[in-house]
């Protein structure tokens, strides 16, 4: 179990440099120096999707349903699982948070493909689930770091 305590978090970190610290300039940079959907944590709106979808280059598309999109599949199940780490132990109910997390981020990247398929024309109920997803992703996550940092300083207190 120690080794899982070591590296589950940091292939979590591997995966998240992968993510934002080479894959995500690179799609900054398509698209102008705006923020993708995924980094944009109080959502946005039918206009603010449609004219990043504009800015979008057919290469900056490319890559954000090709490495992207799975790469952001797999941080937020690695993510989840480092969040759920210090709470073995507890109720079922303290991972929750963690859970919905992890549903609403792969819920999004669903979202976020749908809106790059559609392009300009995307729909505004299309937007509002992304959007939403985007939202309910950023809550339950800072939730879970709460909760997580919490079983972490229980934790040590019993050392």
């Amino acid at each position: 179990m120690k080794t899982v305590n070591w590296a589950l978090p940091l292939a979590t970190v591997a995966a998240y440099v992968l993510l934002v610290g080479y894959l995500g300039p690179q799609l900054v940079a398509d698209a102008g120096g705006a923020l993708p959907f995924d980094l944009r944590p109080m959502g946005y709106s039918l206009a603010e999707a449609r004219a990043y979808l504009a800015l979008l280059s057919p290469a900056g598309v490319a890559l954000y349903l090709g490495p992207i999109r799975w790469a952001d599949s797999l941080v937020p199940i690695l993510v989840t699982a480092t969040l759920c780490l210090p709470l073995r132990g507890r109720g079922q109910i303290w991972f929750l948070p963690a859970l919905a997390y992890g549903l609403f981020d792969l819920a999004e990247n669903v979202a976020v493909a749908r809106l790059l398929h559609q392009g300009t024309d995307v729909e505004a109920q299309a937007v509002a689930l992304a959007s939403g997803c985007t939202q309910a992703k950023y809550l339950c996550l800072a939730v879970a770091v709460v909760l997580a940092l919490f079983g972490l300083w229980q934790a040590w207190r019993k050392r």
